[in-house]
């Protein structure tokens, strides 16, 4: 849930999750009131046409009809997911990181420290013990090359986390960077892990971002990765959207037999990779938002009400790129030791409703 608008003089603008929607449903009437309300699709499930959504996200590929809108979550990325930094920059900083979680490395300073890099959690959909195993494979077979594997915080009382960290532990090899982010002191208040400016470093630093996903939604991951600088080995088969703004130049598909081959085949194209500024000013918030909030300014009836800049100066933007999807953490309806913020309980209901 993230409150855009607060009402005022006019209807406010409410942005549930799809998660939400279930438990939202009956609700749906008696809010539209006061509230426009838009469904954010942070997941590949069936779209809900229901007569008291204004506006349903979407990726670019699932829009359909009139009132779905092609942005989601990963068109608002924070601005620190760039390419603007120089590699010595970078990678002193990438230092200042791994000193503050007493995590050992041994960094390069003047070129890219990573052949490729994971972030992500550790669960079947993400398929990242599969990840794993390639790219310990890839690095015994090619022991100059280095890698970058992080796993965020999640439920760790679960077999298959359990499993990567065993099969880690029974397989560590010097090459690779892995980091459990259970097992660091992060305080985050947006989704669980490092910062996003500490994450942007780590991307920075790397060439290759390798994603094992067949079944999402927007992957947003692989959009801060490629705003970064690097270029994606992603599945062929995977639905959802995430394949949305990968091409020849910025990524290679591929499937389960021949992973080993196409992780050889994207790091020899890296050096003729040629960054992409339109798309990065797609996805990154410092483009994004004005486009975004024109369109319900102009569609919402908000125009016959206030000037543009006088709307604008009333809706919430900060970091919608974890506030759309549930996972801005430091809402007032949060609860303590969840994944995310979703509205689920008729307790969260009760917070939510003294904001609105």
């Amino acid at each position: 849930m993230h409150v855009l608008k607060q009402f005022d003089d006019s209807k406010g603008i409410l942005i549930i999750t799809h998660k939400e929607y279930l438990f939202f449903c009956k609700l749906l009437k008696n809010i539209k009131i006061k509230y426009n309300i838009i469904v954010h699709y942070g997941f590949n499930v069936p779209i809900k046409n229901n007569p008291n959504i204004s506006f349903n996200l979407l990726p670019n590929s699932r829009c359909y009809n009139n009132i779905c809108l092609p942005f989601t979550s990963r068109n608002f990325l924070n601005k620190c997911f760039n390419n603007k930094e120089s590699i010595d920059i970078i990678n002193k900083k990438l230092v200042e990181i791994l000193k503050k979680y007493n995590i050992e490395f041994n960094l390069k300073e003047n070129e890219k420290n990573f052949d490729f890099i994971y972030c992500g959690r550790a669960v079947d959909i993400k398929k990242t013990y599969e990840l794993l195993r390639y790219t310990i494979n890839y690095i015994k077979l090619n022991p100059n090359t280095t890698a970058c594997f992080i796993i965020l915080k999640q439920n760790k009382d679960n077999s298959y986390y359990n499993s990567i960290i065993n099969f880690w532990n029974n397989n560590k090899i010097n090459n690779i960077l892995f980091i459990d982010t259970h097992v660091l002191n992060i305080i985050n208040n947006y989704f669980l892990g490092f910062t996003s400016k500490e994450l942007s470093y780590f991307y920075k630093s790397s060439k290759i971002y390798i994603h094992g996903c067949e079944n999402e939604g927007e992957s947003r991951s692989i959009h801060e990765a490629l705003c970064c600088g690097c270029k994606i080995l992603a599945k062929k088969n995977m639905k959802g959207g995430g394949l949305d703004y990968l091409n020849n130049n910025n990524s290679i598909l591929y499937e389960n037999s021949e992973t080993l081959k196409k992780m050889d085949m994207i790091l020899n194209s890296y050096s003729y990779y040629n960054y992409d500024n339109k798309l990065f000013e797609e996805l990154n918030e410092e483009f994004t938002i004005d486009k975004f909030l024109n369109i319900l300014y102009n569609n919402l009836n908000y125009k016959n009400i206030y000037l543009y800049d006088d709307f604008k100066n009333r809706v919430n933007v900060d970091n919608l790129a974890f506030s759309l999807p549930g996972h801005n953490l430091s809402v007032p309806w949060y609860i303590k030791g969840t994944l995310t913020s979703d509205i689920k309980t008729q307790e969260q209901l009760n917070i939510l409703q003294k904001y609105i």
